[in-house]
């Protein structure tokens, strides 16, 4: 019994072991065409043989075994008195396939050897690397939630400037000196203060004390605030202006500078040297003509005509023709009259074109106030007129101061 069992193990596993026509599923190879009945079988198995190691080397030459049912093989059993249990089945010399699915079940005890996992169509090898996992994408910050509505805070108001000086409306005339024109227009709103640092106090020289009203022009009075316009004043000499009502007039504003003090300085030094306070050019522009006690300043931007009287006309700083720049000094204010007296003062003229009237005199006294604002770097304030005109003329003790 022992004999036929080792003789059918044998059989089995070199049976296995040379068939290439068995399909195992998955193999990728086509199942072989199906026997018809009555085709010739396979040979009849071989006699089992005695040493299952025998032939070993030629497994491969030996015929396939048929695994369909065969008839059980027997002989007589041979007797022993004590049997002996075969010895325990060593796998590792016995050389192992797959195994065969067989509709049938196995022949008999199959080989037990390790299987491997065949291979799913469904899961195929693939050739080529995994696609790496798609990068994260980058977490964004939460939108921060809208804070309620805060109070909308107005910025402060800028700080109040100062008041540095006091003047009359423009047109307000010393009474009986004339009749002003009421214009609050800044002509020349760029120009330059003609006057470089001296405090400056803007009245008549004619119908203030020292002039044709006698007295000293020294005196305190005159070198106080509140200015006050003398365009259109009244004068002897045939000067006019279409923006004047009457003719023989005032054509520019009289410009008193420094102190009381320094007027008596003044009039101590020769007429050659005379001069403390100094005057500049109030645009860009050109020196276009110097006469005996004049100068014209041709404004470079405006093309405005700037006149500069009763300089000192031996200290002055250009010639005719020079180009000047806004604020540079061009001379002193003195008292040059040709021969004529007057007091020391800037007689400032400012000529322009009027639409319907061509280039002529204006006003000076608006632009001059906010020239000064400007230098001084606070505000002027408009004061309300208190004298009363008693008399439509003043009385003049010296008729000769009206022909300026």
């Amino acid at each position: 019994m022992m004999t036929t069992r080792w003789a059918l193990i044998a059989a089995s596993a070199l049976a296995l072991a040379a068939c290439d026509a068995v399909r195992v599923p998955g193999d990728g190879r086509e199942a072989p065409a199906p026997i018809p009945e009555g085709a010739p079988g396979p040979p009849p198995p071989m006699l089992p043989v005695t040493n299952p190691q025998d032939g070993a080397d030629d497994v491969n030459e030996m015929p396939a075994v048929d695994t369909s049912d065969p008839e059980p093989v027997t002989e007589d059993p041979v007797e022993t008195e004590d049997p002996v249990e075969p010895p325990a089945e060593d796998t590792a010399e016995t050389p192992t396939e797959d195994p065969v699915d067989d509709p049938d079940g196995p022949t008999e005890d199959p080989v037990d050897a390790p299987v491997e996992d065949p291979v799913s169509e469904e899961d195929p090898p693939s050739d080529t690397e995994p696609e790496p996992d798609p990068e994260p994408e980058p977490e964004t910050e939460p939108e921060p939630e809208p804070e309620e509505d805060e109070p909308v805070v107005s910025p402060p108001p800028p700080p109040a400037q100062e008041v540095k000086f006091e003047y009359f409306a423009p047109g307000d005339l010393l009474p009986g000196s004339g009749f002003g024109r009421a214009d609050d227009t800044i002509y020349a709103p760029e120009m330059v203060f003609p006057i470089k640092s001296a405090p400056t106090f803007l009245n008549s020289q004619v119908y203030r004390p020292g002039g044709g009203v006698g007295g000293d022009q020294c005196d305190v009075s005159n070198y106080s605030y509140p200015w006050r316009d003398n365009f259109c004043e009244t004068r002897t000499s045939n000067r006019t202006t279409p923006l004047c009502s009457l003719n023989k007039v005032h054509q520019g504003q009289d410009l008193r500078t420094g102190t009381a003090s320094e007027c008596l300085q003044m009039r101590a030094q020769t007429p050659r040297e005379r001069g403390l306070h100094q005057a500049v050019a109030v645009e860009d522009g050109i020196i276009q003509y110097i006469g005996s006690y004049s100068l014209k300043l041709k404004g470079s931007e405006t093309g405005f005509i700037y006149s500069y009287v009763h300089l000192n006309m031996r200290r002055l700083q250009v010639s005719a023709m020079d180009t000047v720049k806004a604020g540079d000094v061009i001379g002193v204010v003195s008292n040059d009259f040709g021969g004529t007296p007057t007091t020391y003062h800037l007689h400032f003229e400012i000529k322009a074109p009027v639409e319907g009237e061509g280039i002529v005199h204006v006003p000076p006294y608006m632009s001059l106030v906010s020239a000064y604002e400007r230098r001084e770097g606070g505000i002027g304030r408009v004061v309300e007129d208190e004298t009363v005109a008693v008399a439509s003329v003043i009385d003049l003790v010296d008729p000769s101061w009206l022909i300026d």
